[in-house]
């Protein structure tokens, strides 16, 4: 094995090792996550361009979807973000809406050394100080340990007023009846697996469904 081998195998035994270790910190707060049958917390929230987008107003014209990614400091947050962007218009064409959170700027939106990836079809949401996240259960402490770690990737953990406060958001992806209960939510504690888009378009299929049957019967 070359030494270049040698690196990128040690490198990879790091980076399970800190996923690990990241994973077994987030399994309580993910046990606290928003579930399905459970009501949404209202939110407002400044898109990357500065306009308000409320999520009251997003329910008022159907479904919604709400896609938590942990941001571009992240590869495989991003990989996720990119297999969601593809099923956006399949998620219009059956009549919802979708937008995605991003937690604190990243150096990606600061024009820094990551590189920048094609603009998204869907609404990007700024969490500034997660705010929303943890109104949801998607915030955990890292541990001390590994917050080198994550600022050598380019994280920015939001600014808190109790000191040595750590957060980090964990990845899911919410459906949204339009009454605002959750229809569908998926929390993974392991971001380094994908949410697979089928499972939201099946039961984004299935709300429609049932409002359809209602909508016939109440004529």
């Amino acid at each position: 094995m070359s030494a270049t081998e040698t690196e990128e195998s040690a490198e990879a035994r790091r980076s399970d090792a800190d996923a690990e270790l990241a994973i077994a910190a987030s399994y309580e707060s993910a046990s606290r996550a928003l579930q399905a049958g459970a009501r949404a917390p209202l939110f407002t929230l400044a898109d990357v361009s500065g306009k308000r987008v409320a999520l009251e107003n997003l329910l008022s014209t159907g479904p919604v979807v709400l896609h938590f990614f942990r941001g571009a400091w992240c590869s495989f947050s991003e990989e996720s973000l990119t297999e969601f962007a593809s099923t956006y218009q399949n998620v219009v064409a059956l009549g919802a809406s979708a937008v995605a959170i991003a937690p604190p700027s990243t150096p990606l939106a600061q024009g820094g050394p990551l590189s920048p990836r094609l603009p998204l079809p869907m609404r990007e949401l700024q969490d500034i100080d997660m705010k929303v996240a943890l109104a949801y259960g998607l915030a955990f402490e890292l541990p001390a340990g590994l917050r080198p770690r994550y600022e050598s990737l380019g994280y920015v953990p939001p600014s808190t007023k109790k000191a040595g406060t750590w957060l980090v958001p964990l990845p899911a992806t919410y459906l949204l009846d339009r009454d605002g209960t959750v229809a569908l939510a998926y929390i993974d504690v392991d971001y380094r697996r994908r949410f697979e888009p089928e499972s939201l378009l099946t039961a984004l299929r299935a709300v429609q469904a049932r409002h359809a049957t209602m909508g016939r019967g109440a004529r």
